[in-house]
This record gives structure tokens, C-alpha cells and sequence, in this order.
């Protein structure tokens, strides 16, 4: 809905950096363009920014304090922990906890240099805005969407398991054990 702004003669779009992608045109002076520019970079970047960092913040927060109070339920009642499996030291909440925490910080270093260069441009410092300067923060932020299926993959121990079955030069996970490089002893009697 906020994209039809430059449809109506509020803002104006145009081509970047490299000339192979188009955007909000953040280079023209004139104030009808700078205040879409404005509301584009504030309700766009600097609210959901605002948001994300204080709802992940929150669930991390609410997390970590889980975890606290389970270990202190387990140290009450005598025991070293209350989880049934021993296979992992580190809890789902936790894990999951870390993917938010990646892909909440993949979001914001691939969508900052983008607004930086747009700030830039909206400060008049054109000398600095070459077109690989301008062109490159637009085409990361190009690849912000393949960036969270790949962390949720990576994160999944099935995924890895498999990953390392299949590609093991990437070293991800254990080496799988091969079904001829079994040991076996000789006994003398």
C-alpha cells in the first residue's frame, strides 16, 4: 500500500547503483521526494527495526530467565537437571533462541548499509555514492530472504546430520562413521 506513494506523485522510484535494480529514488533534492524518502526510511527501517530488537530481546530475556529458574528448581529437589535427555547441554528454547538471535542480526547487517546509502543520498553527500557503493547494499538485501530459510536449515540437527552425510568437506556436525572403517581386535588365547 505505501509502495503507491511514487504512483501518485508523492516520491519517485528509479534505477541504482549498478543500473540492474530499481528503487525509491533517494538522489532527487526536491521535498516531495525527500519526505517519501523520509517516511519510507522511518516507517520501513527505523520502526520494524525498533520492534524486532525489542520483541527478540523480550523472547531471549524471557528464555534465559527459564532456563535460570529450571536449574534452580533442579538444584532444589537435588538433581543436576530436569531435561529427560542427556544428549544435549543446551535446551530447544535456547537453540531456538539463537536462530532468532542470528537471523534478527542477519536482518540488520543486510538492511543497514541499504539505509546508510539512503541516508547518505538523502544528505546531498553524492561524491560518496559511487555506483558500486549504491548498488552492492541493494543487491545484499536481495539475499535477506534466502538468509532465514538457510539459518533455520543449518540450525535443524536432522538437516546437519544429512548435510554432513552428503557433503562432508563443509565439516558441519560429526564425521559420519563409515560402514568398512570398523575396528575390530584380535585377541590372542
Amino acid at each position: 500500500l505505501s509502495s503507491i506513494g511514487p504512483f501518485l506523485g508523492w516520491g519517485h522510484y528509479g534505477l541504482e547503483g549498478l543500473l540492474i535494480t530499481c528503487s525509491y529514488d533517494y538522489i532527487k533534492k526536491d521535498w516531495v521526494n525527500q519526505s517519501y524518502i523520509f517516511y519510507v526510511l522511518i516507517s520501513h527501517f527505523v520502526i520494524p527495526m525498533m520492534f524486532v530488537i525489542y520483541f527478540y530481546s523480550r523472547i531471549v530475556k524471557a528464555v534465559v530467565s527459564h532456563e535460570k529458574e529450571l536449574k534452580a528448581q533442579a538444584k532444589k529437589m537435588g538433581v543436576e537437571s530436569l531435561k529427560q535427555k542427556k544428549d544435549s547441554d543446551e535446551s530447544a528454547e535456547m537453540k531456538i533462541a539463537k536462530v532468532a538471535i542470528t537471523n534478527v542480526a542477519l536482518w540488520i547487517g543486510t538492511w543497514c548499509p541499504y539505509a546508510i546509502v539512503v541516508m547518505i543520498g538523502l544528505s546531498g553527500s553524492y561524491s560518496t555514492l559511487t555506483p558500486l557503493v549504491a548498488g552492492m547494499p541493494s543487491l545484499l538485501i536481495k539475499t535477506t530472504s534466502s538468509f532465514n530459510p538457510l539459518v533455520f536449515a543449518v540450525a535443524h540437527p536432522v538437516y546437519r546430520e544429512a548435510l554432513a552425510t552428503e557433503i562432508p568437506c563443509l565439516g558441519i556436525g560429526q564425521k559420519p562413521e563409515s560402514k568398512g572403517d570398523a575396528k575390530t581386535e584380535a585377541t590372542a588365547t
